[in-house]
């Protein structure tokens, strides 16, 4: 069970990174059920977390337009099982996609610091 909070109205999870050499960190994520890969974060974080390079592709954005997006792999600890995943390096504030989300119910108490719930689908074990 993954849990998180409603925070000036989004539904925000800690996602915990384990990168060599260094100390396990957590990073809070806004949920967008629109975004159907897996994570994105500013190309500062993506830098900034040494990320290795895994590809590239074409995306359209929210706003209708199309760009050029890396894509770099990073390791999470995702419901207390280490996972790699791509991170699409991307916007201003990290977003965590649907694609990660799959096997999963999504519960949110739509309240100022109301309770955001991942539990995993028992047929999904």
């Amino acid at each position: 069970m993954i849990y998180g909070r409603v925070i000036n109205d989004r539904a925000v999870v800690p996602v915990i990174f384990r990168l060599p050499s260094q100390p396990d960190f957590s990073l809070d994520f806004v949920i967008d059920t629109g975004f159907n890969d897996h994570l994105t974060l500013p190309t500062q974080a993506v830098s900034a977390m040494n990320l290795p390079l895994y590809s590239s592709t074409l995306a359209r954005l929210a706003d209708g337009s199309e760009a050029l997006l890396s894509i770099h792999l990073a390791t999470i600890v995702w419901d207390n099982m280490e996972k790699v995943v791509p991170i699409l390096a991307s916007g201003y504030k990290p977003l965590l996609g649907t694609a990660l989300m799959k096997g999963y119910h999504l519960g949110i108490d739509f309240q100022n610091d109301g309770l955001v719930s991942l539990e995993k689908l028992v047929d999904s074990i």
